[in-house]
């Protein structure tokens, strides 16, 4: 199940974000628990302003047995990619390879075509993160180039493979 964050996750999502198999991909995510907090209160703001040019929804990824946080699924703006909406997701260690993630980013990419109207999405992915490309793939995403990025919270460029889903008007 996906869902809006709430100020009630903050602690939970602050240990999912910050396990080191995360934080390998996406380094920048390690920030204060209060921090955390104010990530989330950011996040309840810009969903409510998306728009075709400009958007931020990252959302819970919930097990829908017993609605634990497992992880999140989100787009956004992705100013090193110019600005293109970009797709990213990740989820707890304890979770991965259960296919939690594939059917997460499938609802949203379904949910950013219908409602958001965009023309497609991106992602970019590290050339060793091989679960993550299977990610894209399996959604539709074709890798198109290697883009040399400085990704967020890195000083150096680095390879990140270019995927992007064009928007065909058939929802999955």
């Amino acid at each position: 199940m996906l869902r809006q964050f709430t100020i009630d996750d903050a602690e939970e999502i602050q240990s999912i974000f910050t396990q080191p198999h995360i934080l390998k991909w996406m380094p920048d995510w390690e920030i204060s628990l209060e921090e955390r907090k104010g990530w989330i209160r950011w996040v309840e703001e810009e969903y409510l302003r998306a728009s075709k040019n400009s958007v931020r929804i990252m959302l819970a990824i919930t097990l829908k047995s017993n609605q634990n946080l497992i992880g999140m699924v989100g787009i956004g703006n992705k100013e090193e990619v110019n600005n293109e909406i970009e797709i990213a997701y990740f989820v707890s260690e304890n979770y991965c390879h259960n296919g939690y993630i594939g059917e997460a980013a499938k609802a949203m990419v379904e949910w950013v075509f219908t409602n958001l109207k965009l023309d497609y999405l991106i992602a970019i992915v590290e050339p060793d993160n091989i679960p993550s490309q299977r990610v894209v793939e399996k959604c539709g995403f074709i890798k198109l180039a290697t883009k040399m990025v400085i990704n967020s919270g890195e000083t150096e460029e680095k390879p990140f493979y270019y995927y992007r889903l064009v928007y065909t008007g058939a929802v999955m």
